[in-house]
């Protein structure tokens, strides 16, 4: 079994972000061994009551087999902190997203790439510094052959 798949199961429980997955991790020394996590062993990881009880309704509701068959139907491929294609420069933040999901490859050139993450409920101020951001890298350096983009 891809140990990928029990990453993929804790990106997507509400409150399990790069520092309490990183705990588990230390916790219990695999992806697998923190999702079978007992309750009690969950919260002397670290995790609070909350947290535990979402991890336990979506443990018991979902297929993670069945939802990692269909991650890889669409051909999306999912990149871990241990994974040697995960970019080394996202790893030196001061927290990397555990999980990537990627369509395509990727290239030495995107070693340059640049990423703005936000909300999915976006502010007008927020709007506001993507634009100019965006605006900006764009305006400097490179060949003009950039994809640069803002998605909403």
């Amino acid at each position: 079994m891809d140990e990928r798949l029990y990453w993929v199961g804790f990106n997507l429980i509400k409150g399990i972000g790069a520092v309490r997955f990183k705990a588990l991790l230390d916790h219990f020394g695999d992806a697998r061994t923190a999702w079978e996590g007992s309750p009690v062993d969950l919260a002397a990881a670290g995790l609070g009551s909350k947290i535990i009880e979402r991890f336990i309704d979506v443990r018991s509701s979902l297929d993670l087999e069945k939802f990692w068959d269909q991650i890889q139907k669409q051909e999306i491929k999912v990149l871990t902190w241990q994974d040697a294609a995960y970019p080394p420069h996202l790893k030196e933040i001061d927290q990397p997203p555990p999980v990537l999901y990627l369509r395509g490859e990727i290239t030495n050139e995107d070693q340059w790439a640049v990423a703005i993450v936000g909300t999915r409920q976006v502010t007008a101020y927020g709007r506001q510094v993507t634009e100019e951001l965006t605006a900006t890298l764009a305006h400097n350096g490179g060949d003009g052959g950039e994809r640069v983009g803002a998605r909403y």
